[in-house]
């Protein structure tokens, strides 16, 4: 079957993704020297940092509470398919892929410098407000702290 519509057009012109559509390509540019750090240039090819990290940012746009939940929305939510950058015959990530691809990200700090980056540029912008701000912070809440268990009894050592 062929079709001449492009996934943009289900995109509507006034859509507030748009603009973080536009945030988010930069806030990559200035992190495509860290990607570089990260991912080899031999071996098997890997997933885009930038899809997986845009799909990190719709997670807590949308609050969706899993990855399994994450990825289901990928294969059939056009709007997310278009702002990550996946066209409509590209396949989905199994969620455990998803998870260890995102763990990578996790590892080299590039998820906290993403989140960062992007803050920054939108505070710069006035996209932010100081009067209110409604999200579910428990997926920043847990990549924040994923690293940080320690033991009951007070001892120092941390747990992977």
């Amino acid at each position: 079957m062929f079709t001449t519509v492009k996934l943009e057009d289900f995109a509507p012109a006034d859509h507030p993704l748009r603009p973080m559509r536009l945030l988010v390509n930069e806030a990559l540019k200035r992190l495509n020297g860290l990607f570089s750090v990260i991912y080899a240039d031999t071996g098997r090819t890997s997933i885009a940092p930038e899809k997986l990290l845009r799909v990190l940012l719709l997670q807590v746009f949308y609050s969706v509470r899993s990855e399994r939940m994450l990825m289901e929305q990928m294969r059939y939510n056009v709007l997310f398919r278009w702002f990550v950058g996946l066209a409509i015959e590209d396949a989905v990530l199994d969620h455990p892929v998803f998870s260890k691809n995102r763990d990578r990200l996790l590892e080299h700090e590039a998820v906290e410098a993403f989140f960062t980056e992007v803050m920054s540029l939108a505070d710069k912008r006035g996209r932010l407000s100081r009067h209110h701000l409604s999200v579910d912070g428990t997926p920043i809440q847990a990549w924040a702290s994923h690293k940080s268990f320690h033991a009951k009894h007070g001892s120092q050592q941390r747990y992977a």
